[in-house]
């Protein structure tokens, strides 16, 4: 793994949201209420898709497939679900509509990177979270990073921008602080760089 990206990685996993949600914890249960008659290999697998087969659901997530992480607009998984159930592509077919909270939590999920296993995630999940949570900061967004100044202590705060050789952060309680990057820790100064775009 490159350097900078097992370091942002750590930074992030330090700060990433404390109800990420889990698909084996958090969703399956729901899919397995609603959509084990025709998706699951103790039933029926219909449509080559099999909802407890983690193998599977891999091949189902990603950029352009059914499940696209950090886009829960974009994915047809969610599409299918939210559908009237007139429509042809509604799912569960000949099932019970999904309840709103249901499908906001499987949105919020795909949102959060669709994260298999949040206790043992992948080098692919991870990098994932990653980019979702860079792509979310430099969009302005309230994601919180770990930084660590050169002397080893730590804070979290939220990117604000780059100012020269320093970087803007906000704390939760909403202080900012413009810090030198000399004054951060070699990784820290490198994370302010990439979520600056440099």
């Amino acid at each position: 793994m490159h350097p900078l990206r097992s370091t942002a990685t750590a930074a992030l996993l330090l700060c990433g949201p404390a109800s990420a949600l889990d698909y084996q914890k958090d969703i399956l249960p729901i899919l397995k209420e609603r959509c084990w008659n025709c998706h699951s290999q103790e039933k029926e697998v219909k449509g080559g898709l099999a909802l407890d087969d983690l193998e599977e659901m891999k091949s189902q997530i990603g950029e352009i497939s059914l499940i696209r992480p950090g886009d829960p607009e974009k994915s047809d998984f969610l599409a299918r679900l939210k559908l009237d159930d007139k429509e042809d592509d509604f799912m569960p077919k000949n099932g019970k509509a999904l309840r709103p909270s249901e499908i906001s939590k499987i949105g919020q999920w795909i949102k959060d990177g669709a994260i298999l296993d949040a206790t043992n995630p992948t080098e692919a999940e991870l990098a994932r979270i990653e980019d979702i949570k860079l792509k979310n900061a430099r969009a302005g967004g309230e994601e919180y990073f770990s930084w660590t100044s050169a002397e080893g202590k730590a804070i979290e705060a939220r990117f604000a921008g780059l100012q020269g050789d320093a970087v803007k952060i906000v704390m939760r309680n909403r202080r900012e602080f413009v810090v030198p990057l000399s004054k951060l820790s070699p990784e820290s100064a490198a994370l302010a760089k990439k979520l600056g775009g440099e």
